[in-house]
């Protein structure tokens, strides 16, 4: 059943795909790859390995004060593997509970598990807020996604609240069948508070989410001159990012194929693009991901092996 599903939403993902590239016109599409150098190539990866880096390192914050210090460079190419759990599993969250589960084998799985969420969720806090602190600053936008944006951040404080919630997990632990469940999420709850009440933990983690999401309009930006846009507005990719990054997340196909894509002709058309430029950048930015996890791939290979310590 679960092939079958995924399957299917493979199938979507490709059919929406293939009808945007008819729907904007192959040929304009490919046109824009004419501009593509080395050195594109090159700042393209550099900015995927500066981005990957800044994540990791943000993790690894979580994890020293929950779990212990584990070097960087796992950390990175624990991220690394996410990507490819990402491609070949049917859950947008596979990434994070593969290498959580991971770093889990060494740290603890409650503690690598909370660090996960918390570095997770520390970053769509500054996404979103940077998304609202830009959509008031900037004429252009409609109150549609100015509302949109609020909704989300509102959503994140629910969500924070729900979790740091006993009475929530009280709740559940009254049925029976719930209750084996109910003692790992205290676990995790107890693990998050912990890190919630080190202000200066958390400033830092925000800080370098702030910084993270900053890097992911550069990285658009190298994106877009890959394609031939060469004046891309930045703060107005710092507004429609986190919704075309939402929509993406949207668990209807295999990394938000096509859903992705179609947000990034919307939002991007609003900024100055053309259809073919902003699937362009599409195109660039899902190549990109792809090969990130192709490299995943032979990381998750190395973490198989039975040399990785356990806990």
């Amino acid at each position: 059943m679960k092939i079958n599903s995924k399957f299917l939403r493979t199938v979507f993902g490709l059919t929406v795909f293939v009808f945007l590239l008819w729907l904007v016109d192959l040929r304009k599409v490919l046109a824009t790859f004419s501009n593509f150098s080395v050195e594109i190539i090159i700042y393209l990866i550099l900015m995927s390995i500066v981005l990957i880096y800044v994540s990791a390192f943000k993790w690894g914050l979580f994890l020293e004060v929950l779990g212990g210090r584990v070097p960087v460079w796992r950390l990175f190419r624990l991220y690394i593997v996410g990507y490819f759990a990402n491609l070949v599993l049917p859950s947008y969250l596979a990434g994070d509970a593969v290498r959580s589960w991971y770093i889990g084998r060494a740290v603890g799985q409650h503690e690598a598990l909370a660090a996960t969420i918390l570095e997770r969720y520390t970053g769509l806090v500054a996404m979103i807020s940077l998304g609202i602190a830009a959509s008031f600053l900037r004429s252009f936008v409609p109150w549609q996604i100015k509302v949109s944006m609020i909704l989300i951040g509102l959503g994140l404080v629910a969500v924070f609240i729900v979790a740091l919630s006993t009475r929530v997990i009280g709740f559940l632990e009254r049925y029976s069948l719930l209750r084996p469940m109910t003692k790992h999420l205290f676990k995790i709850q107890d693990a998050l508070n912990l890190a919630r009440r080190d202000c200066n933990l958390v400033a830092k983690a925000l800080l370098f989410s702030f910084a993270y999401h900053l890097l992911t309009v550069v990285n658009t930006i190298v994106a877009a001159i890959a394609v031939g846009w060469y004046n891309p507005p930045f703060f107005e990719l710092v507004v429609v990012l986190p919704l075309i990054l939402v929509i993406g997340a949207i668990p209807i196909s295999p990394n938000g194929l096509g859903l992705q894509e179609g947000a990034w002709i919307f939002f991007l058309q609003s900024v100055g693009a053309s259809p073919a430029v902003a699937m362009g950048i599409a195109i660039v930015l899902r190549a990109k991901s792809y090969l990130i996890a192709l490299f995943g791939y032979f990381f998750w290979l190395a973490e198989k092996r039975p040399s990785v310590c356990t806990k």
